[in-house]
């Protein structure tokens, strides 16, 4: 009799497990009618090939030039680079643009573009580092204009959720956050944006379903911005440490908006791409091989450009008249946040890995895994983060007894929270600055910046450049997802 409760307990167990396993790969209908349609081998080709031959203008949708100076902290990043090179673009001098950042330029597209623009290391953690960025003297030629800080640096760690690790990320994205802006105050700025994330207002989803549920709660969500005006939720009601240290960072921003010093902030959605570093795209040319548990989830994404083009709107929504500072009304769009997102509907991450496979010049492949499998193992590699914390004396003591490193630290139960099915609502920022919007037009869907940077991608990894690439492109089918085609020249 015992071992007949034994079994029927395994058996129970098991089923319910392969129940949450289909829960987590299922696709509730609201996802579908978002994005009813899967990018095919062919348009992908042909939206390649027709941003070859020309490529994307985001310079026609930049606001004009408002000849003031310029602090983009975090300017050597992913949105913060792309506001500097907007700004150069539409005509600001270099010598009003001042980067502050932990790194210097990196990008190979702002090595040679900013080269100009003044560069200042600066840990935002700091205060008096930070005051030390602020307090350094601009050019006589431009000393007396106006100032605006775009705030974009942000310690991105989306796998920790327990309070024992929040100090990882409130030193920089929230008390950082409050450095630059008390800086940025203090150096007469009378603007300031920050970049938030629309992460900010997704609750965790409940992985651990009932019998008859057919997804996890919360599994589909709308990201939008009526969080805002609610007051904060409870930690525990953020997917994890880095949205609530947003969220913080935030309020902290737009409650400080005054009609002399005006603020605010834009929350791309959700994942942001763009270069060959970023954690999206730009990891799946870089790793080459890539298992994922999420090919079916369906999310908005945002270009870096589009995002930073929103912080240029948002700018010039806020700004004074040249002359007149302070003599307009302080419009609607004061201290408040923004989503942003690509224009279209939100594709599959199995679309991005099909644009991957399908167009880059390097190998490819991109491997399914069992959700459950990952989850699991994704909960027990938390657990053992939390008891090391709990206990540090074991690391002290027996110091090869610590956390993991490398890729495997991210897989932790925050990142399947993060990765429900998410649609980015950006209503609100695409409304006239009349209205209370920015009058926001991004400049390109996702499939088309996705294509842009693969080509960006195998035109630096290719010897011989095109004729590589248009061979991988036109390869046959199936071979990308197993061994790739590489390109004629292309660097290992």
């Amino acid at each position: 009799m015992f071992w007949v409760v034994i079994g029927a307990v395994a058996f129970v167990a098991l089923a319910w497990l392969l129940r949450i396993n289909a829960a987590l790969q299922s696709v509730p209908e609201g996802a579908r009618q978002a994005s009813p349609r899967r990018w095919t081998k062919q348009e992908l080709r042909d939206t390649y090939e027709r941003l070859k031959q020309k490529p994307l203008d985001f310079v026609r949708l930049l606001p004009p030039r408002l000849d003031r100076r310029y602090v983009v902290v975090g300017g050597s990043g992913l949105v913060g680079g792309d506001i500097v090179l907007q700004l150069l673009q539409r005509g600001e001098s270099p010598e009003s643009i001042r980067i502050v950042d932990f790194v210097p330029l990196n990008r190979r597209d702002m090595v040679g573009k900013a080269a100009g623009c003044d560069f200042v290391k600066a840990d935002i953690t700091s205060r008096s580092s930070v005051e030390a960025a602020f307090s350094k003297p601009w050019p006589e030629s431009v000393a007396r204009r106006a100032l605006t800080v775009f705030h974009t640096a942000a310690a991105v760690r989306p796998q920790e959720r327990s309070l024992l690790f929040y100090h990882r990320v409130s030193a920089v994205n929230r008390d950082g956050a409050v450095n630059v802006l008390e800086a940025a105050r203090a150096a007469g700025a009378d603007i300031f944006i920050a970049t938030s994330s629309a992460s900010v207002s997704i609750v965790p989803p409940t992985f651990w379903i009932w019998p008859w549920q057919s997804s996890p709660t919360n599994y589909l969500q709308i990201a939008n911005e009526r969080d805002f005006d609610a007051p904060i939720r409870p930690h525990s009601l953020f997917f994890s440490n880095y949205a609530f240290s947003k969220a913080e960072a935030e309020r902290a921003v737009c409650n400080a908006n005054e009609p002399t010093f005006r603020t605010g902030t834009i929350r791309p959605g959700n994942p942001i791409y763009g270069q060959k570093t970023d954690p999206v795209v730009g990891i799946i040319l870089r790793m080459r091989d890539n298992v994922t548990f999420i090919p079916h989830i369906v999310q908005n994404y945002v270009n870096s450009r589009n995002a930073a083009l929103a912080h240029l709107q948002f700018e010039a929504a806020l700004a004074p008249p040249r002359g007149s500072p302070g003599t307009r009304t302080t419009p609607a769009c004061a201290g408040r946040t923004f989503n942003v997102t690509d224009v279209g509907p939100p594709p599959s991450f199995a679309d991005v890995y099909r644009a991957a496979e399908t167009l880059s010049a390097t190998p490819v492949r991109v491997t399914p895994r069992s959700p459950l499998a990952l989850f699991l193992l994704a909960h027990a590699i938390e657990t053992w983060c939390v008891l090391l914390a709990r206990l540090p004396f074991l690391t002290a003591r027996l110091g090869w007894i610590r956390e993991p490193s490398g890729p495997i630290h991210m897989l932790q139960p925050s990142v399947f929270s993060v990765s429900c099915h998410t649609l980015v609502d950006d209503g609100l920022a695409r409304r006239s600055v009349a209205e209370g919007g920015l009058g926001y037009r991004g400049g390109c869907t996702t499939m088309e910046g996705i294509c842009e940077q693969i080509l960006e991608w195998n035109r630096e990894h290719g010897e011989e450049g095109e004729e590589g690439v248009e061979n991988a492109v036109r390869g046959v089918e199936g071979t990308a997802a197993k061994a790739g085609l590489t390109a004629q020249g292309v660097a290992a």
